[in-house]
């Protein structure tokens, strides 16, 4: 068995025990929505701030967030293409680009660090210092656009400056390149909420593995979570190959992009108009075919020597 598949295989188990645990009420809906919300807003960020202020970009590829980056802009594109052409309403719009351009940050991040160790962590940190806030940007604006008809700068800049991720970007790059460095009590504070990140974001990603009525043809949810799920890392990994980035960095983009979209997408669905109940469709579907695609896509790039 290879070691991608004994990577993944704990964190399936982890995001299954989160289901588990949803379907037995311990914790109630409400309950699992703070969960989310303090992983969201305070341990994930203390994980990006501590990798990010610490980690050595001296000699990081510009290739790889180009790779990255460029992938996301092709799959929002073909997600407007694929609505339009099959007709698809404005609030379904904005919700493929949405689906398509983000990413399970938690999945990645223990997919890396169960594969290549705490350099892989690193890896993953730079890969969302470059793909969180493009997704964030083109999410936003996909979601007013087609949702409201209109874009409102305002409300862009405010939800994209008040990103907790994207604040946290911010932190760290700065104390990296500020050469001030944290003190040895700031880091330890920062290692031990980043600890719980990566467990408490998988459990309550797995809390979304359940399907719920939709209006919109399981043709299409299904379709398009295929469509996603294979096309952001075959369009992320010919960028990288054509550029002839190294196997190590081209296993990161791949972790990156072969996870299933961000499991907190509905949320933003629902504050800018999009259709939040596609939204929670996708999340699950993806979450689901990832368990099957992402072994598929790491088989592949072993086999022909890719990785």
């Amino acid at each position: 068995m290879t070691p991608v598949l004994l990577a993944i295989i704990p964190i399936v188990a982890i995001l299954l025990l989160g289901k588990a645990i949803s379907n037995t009420r311990i914790l109630p809906e409400e309950g699992w929505d703070g969960v989310e919300s303090v992983t969201y807003y305070v341990l994930f960020p203390a994980l990006i701030i501590s990798k990010l202020a610490q980690a050595d970009f001296s000699g990081l590829d510009w290739r790889m967030p180009a790779s990255l980056i460029g992938a996301q802009l092709i799959i929002a594109l073909v997600s407007i293409a694929v609505g339009k052409l099959s007709r698809q309403p404005g609030d379904r719009l904005g919700v493929f680009v949405q689906s398509g351009v983000r990413w399970n940050t938690f999945i990645a991040l223990a997919i890396a660090q169960d594969i290549m160790g705490p350099v892989g962590v690193v890896l993953v940190a730079a890969a969302a210092a470059a793909m969180i806030p493009t997704a964030n940007l083109l999410s936003i604006v996909a979601l007013i656009r087609f949702s409201n008809g209109e874009m409102m700068f305002g409300q862009l800049f405010k939800q994209v400056i008040a990103n907790p991720l994207i604040l946290a970007f911010i932190v760290g790059i700065a104390i990296n390149q500020s050469g001030l460095g944290l003190a040895p009590s700031v880091i330890s504070f920062l290692d031990i909420l980043a600890q719980a990140a990566i467990a408490m974001g998988l459990l309550a990603s797995g809390t979304h593995i359940q399907l719920r009525n939709s209006s919109t043809p399981f043709s299409i949810i299904f379709g398009w979570s295929v469509l996603r799920l294979m096309g952001l890392p075959i369009f992320a990994g010919a960028i990288a190959m054509t550029l002839g980035i190294s196997a190590q960095i081209l296993m990161i983009i791949l972790i990156a992009t072969a996870v299933p979209t961000a499991s907190n997408g509905a949320i933003l669905a629902r504050k800018l108009g999009g259709d939040a109940r596609l939204s929670a469709n996708l999340i699950a579907f993806q979450t689901v075919l990832a368990l099957i695609s992402m072994p598929a896509i790491f088989w592949a790039a072993e086999a022909y020597g890719l990785i």
